[in-house]
């Protein structure tokens, strides 16, 4: 029976390449690769000859039964790969390997580098449960769409963004989650690899003050602020939600939103935010 490798590739460093995943490359008849051309450089480095055929976004749905086709009438073992990375992990190889389980096709994954694993690795939070997002929104309506759905889902968000939308994405977590932590790792393993983590704010101003922001591989880690467990959302107020959201530093709308975040109503937490503002000209007044 004919078997398919996923073969997991170096994500920037040859140097992460192992015994095994030469031992599945050598072991393929064909290997189907993201871009061949890329997969033929990594190949001419490990000093193996493979025919390669393209396997990509725009062809996958369509050649993948194929693939498992000449598999079948060949019996021969075919080893899948990305460009950087796990194929099927925001990259194609889930349409191949799902045909190949179709058939009865045993599927070898050939575990390697990660760059959500890696930036994860890096980021010292609480990766426990986290949600992996792929590549987020690019108009802004729709990325704070998408921020909102994850403010609300696990404590930990991993995301990819092109280096021309990194600032951008950071200032809207920054507006958008107030008190969120961010990550954000660009070329990991590479020479120039560069790693920067802190409140979103904070990290937003480095971003700003690095002149080569827009060039080189994103991925952003993303944290969630904590909800303090003695002060359960359940037990507080609208008004306390925005006053200690306040006193923390946060502009009013977003104590207004981190009331929200935390459970209460937007109505309740405007309504609490437009007592305190009146409480507050009272107490200037006198």
């Amino acid at each position: 029976m004919p078997r398919l490798y996923v073969v997991a590739t170096p994500i920037g460093n040859l140097d992460d390449l192992t015994p095994r995943m030469r031992w599945a490359l050598e072991s393929a008849s064909l290997i189907a690769a993201e871009d061949t051309r890329v997969t033929q450089k990594l190949l001419t480095v490990m000093g193996i000859s493979r025919p390669l055929i393209s396997n990509h976004q725009h062809n996958e749905e369509a050649r993948a039964p194929r693939i498992i086709e000449r598999m079948i009438a060949e019996n021969i073992d075919v080893a899948v790969t990305c460009d950087a990375g796990t194929p099927g992990i925001s990259d194609p190889g889930m349409e191949l390997v799902s045909a190949a389980w179709q058939a009865g096709i045993e599927v070898i994954p050939v575990s390697g580098p990660s760059a959500v694993i890696t930036t994860l690795s890096a980021a010292g939070f609480d990766a426990r449960e986290f949600a992996f997002y792929g590549f987020l929104p690019r108009e802004n309506g729709d990325l704070r769409k998408k921020l909102h759905a994850i403010a609300h889902g696990p404590r930990v968000a991993v995301a990819y963004e092109s280096p021309h939308r990194i600032v951008n994405l950071v200032e809207q977590i920054a507006r958008e989650i107030p008190g969120a932590r961010v990550c954000v790792c660009c070329d990991l393993t590479k020479k120039f690899e560069k790693i920067e983590r802190g409140l979103a704010g904070t990290v937003l101003e480095r971003l700003k003050a690095n002149p080569n922001v827009e060039k080189g591989e994103y991925c952003v880690a993303i944290e969630l602020p904590e909800i303090e467990e003695e002060a359960p959302a359940a037990q507080m107020s609208p008004r306390h939600m925005v006053m200690d959201a306040l006193l923390e530093g946060m502009s009013m709308r977003d104590a207004v939103k981190c009331a929200t975040q935390q459970g209460a109503s937007r109505q309740d937490a405007y309504a609490a935010s437009l007592e305190i503002k009146r409480w507050l000209e009272s107490q200037l007044e006198e």
